[in-house]
């Protein structure tokens, strides 16, 4: 309720706000002064100032696009007006519309009509901004991978294009924003004005297997779910299903997990040599970074054994990884790197856990080899809050569903309070899911951070567009990996073909015809 209240009184404000800004501008087009002031007819009437298509309208009233499109809308009531220099376009920008007093309440503001109109490298600006925050809120969103919790299924710096329409775009929850401000200034919003959780409709569930980009539910840093980092994981539990890992092995529902077929899951080994493997080999036929001192690099380490033989601890082999070492002469024995059973994983920092390195639930003696079962909570679940499964819920309950939970655990009782009623059982309001890294011994992943809530999910990535490795791994033998250029990703399909050569051609050709289309305007001109 108190963010409907914001909003009311932010728009009649706004509006007011508008209306004494130019009413003397509608006025002197022929319009009525205090058209000027009424919600939706002053935006009606000043695209008819203007001459701009009256579905424009829409635009005013999209999420983060909105604010841009008022500059698009200043600027061009400005045009109407004689402001057209590009230092009075500049000062619109920068003064966020608010030079549009001093149009206004100059002297005489004659209306020239829309036939003054420029274009000019500020209003093309703008529009592109349009289209790009369009493009980027609502329907494809780039994202660079920086960590390699997916190695090798995504690699470090691989670009992506993440679609949001098929599961239905969510709504951003910070609407009022610099655009793009994920990037360069995550603060860069207002937070009175933050929005509850929508999403438009889509025509596809996320399915088991999907790769996903979510925003990380336990970011501590910022609470508006939009700002938050985003992550890119496998979804390897829906709601309602049960996951476990024996040994490293993931079982859903007691089942064998069977991840897509371009999927490379990597897990930690113990490999015994002979001879030491040359650098070569080990980067072009397992893409193991060997850079780093004599027996502590990058991937891995190794060390001589009583034997006089070398003992590699590599942190990550895909299975065809683990078969072509076998194979290998050199190779006496390779055997996986497990943490036993009741071994909890946990990081204590003065005296206190540290749950973003701690097993998920904090309580449970369990680790990422050998981890579960655990119960993914779907919308409309009654699940009994006890002491024992509290750290299962605690965060649903206080972060995600906001609720007020109050513990009374005062001589030897635990009673339960949510909402000030107290109570032992509570019904669940979203769908839950599981998500893993397919580098299982290198993944923060909801091992950790728990449940990923249906209100976190951003979308699937289609495409990497790019590689930049070179950003975030400056001493790989190579820089940037070009067979990686735009090829398909979460396709199931294991043969990644790269269409970089073929976008190429297209950009050449279209530079092309650019090129001569200009050349046969100036020389029409001429004559």
């Amino acid at each position: 309720m108190n963010i409907l209240i914001y909003w009311l009184i932010g728009y009649i404000f706004a509006n007011l706000i508008f209306g004494v800004a130019t009413w003397k501008l509608y006025k002197n087009a022929g319009k009525q002064a205090w058209q000027a002031y009424i919600p939706f007819i002053n935006i009606w009437q000043g695209l008819s100032i203007i001459h701009r298509p009256k579905w424009w309208i829409v635009l005013f009233y999209i999420p983060i696009v909105g604010p841009i499109f008022w500059l698009v809308f200043f600027v061009d009531l400005g045009d109407a007006y004689g402001k057209i220099e590009t230092k009075d376009k500049i000062i619109m920008v920068l003064t966020l519309g608010l030079y549009i007093f001093a149009v206004n309440y100059s002297d005489n503001p004659k209306y020239l009509g829309p036939e003054q109109r420029k274009p000019t490298f500020i209003s093309s600006l703008l529009f592109a901004l349009v289209l790009a925050t369009l493009v980027h809120n609502w329907f494809i969103q780039p994202m660079i991978v920086p960590t390699g919790s997916m190695e090798n299924t995504i690699k470090i710096g691989d670009a992506l294009f993440v679609e949001k329409i098929s599961h239905g775009a969510r709504v951003p929850m910070t609407p009022i924003g610099i655009p793009f401000s994920e990037f360069i200034y995550r603060d860069g919003f207002i937070d009175k004005a933050r929005l509850p959780y929508m999403r438009l409709p889509g025509w596809r569930a996320l399915k088991s297997n999907d790769i996903v980009v979510f925003n990380y539910p336990t970011d501590s840093v910022y609470s508006a779910i939009d700002r938050k980092d985003a992550y890119v994981k496998r979804l390897v539990g829906l709601p309602g299903q049960t996951v476990q890992v024996r040994n490293g092995i993931l079982y859903v529902d007691g089942k064998k997990f069977i991840p897509k077929k371009d999927a490379q899951v990597q897990h930690a080994y113990m490999v015994i040599t002979k001879t030491p493997f040359s650098d070569k080999l080990l980067y072009e036929n397992f893409g193991i970074n060997p850079t780093g001192s004599d027996f502590q690099k990058n991937d891995y380490f190794v060390q001589k054994n009583e034997d006089g033989n070398l003992a590699y601890y590599f942190k990550a082999l895909t299975d065809a990884h683990v078969a072509a070492m076998k194979s290998n002469t050199n190779v006496i024995s390779v055997e996986p790197i497990l943490d036993p059973v009741g071994q909890k994983t946990e990081h204590i920092v003065n005296g206190k856990i540290d749950s973003t390195n701690t097993i998920f639930p904090v309580n449970k003696n369990w680790n990422p080899d050998q981890y579960g079962p655990l119960y993914i909570p779907k919308k409309g679940d009654n699940v009994e809050i006890t002491k024992e499964s509290l750290p299962q819920f605690i965060n649903i309950l206080r972060k995600y569903e906001h609720n007020n939970l109050r513990i009374d655990s005062a001589n030897g009782k635990f009673d339960v309070y949510i909402n000030d009623q107290k109570t032992n059982k509570y019904q669940i309001k979203q769908d839950y899911y599981f998500m893993m890294g397919d580098n299982r011994n290198q993944s923060l992943d909801a091992r950790f951070f728990g449940y990923v809530g249906e209100d976190h999910i951003i979308g699937r990535p289609i495409m990497i567009w790019a590689n930049m490795n070179g950003m975030f791994e400056p001493t790989a033998p190579k820089k940037f990996i070009w067979n990686r250029f735009f090829t398909s990703i979460n396709n199931d399909d294991p043969n990644k073909t790269s269409y970089g050569i073929y976008v190429l051609i297209a950009l050449i050709a279209w530079i092309g015809y650019d090129i001569v289309k200009a050349r046969k305007e100036k020389k029409k001109n001429k004559y």
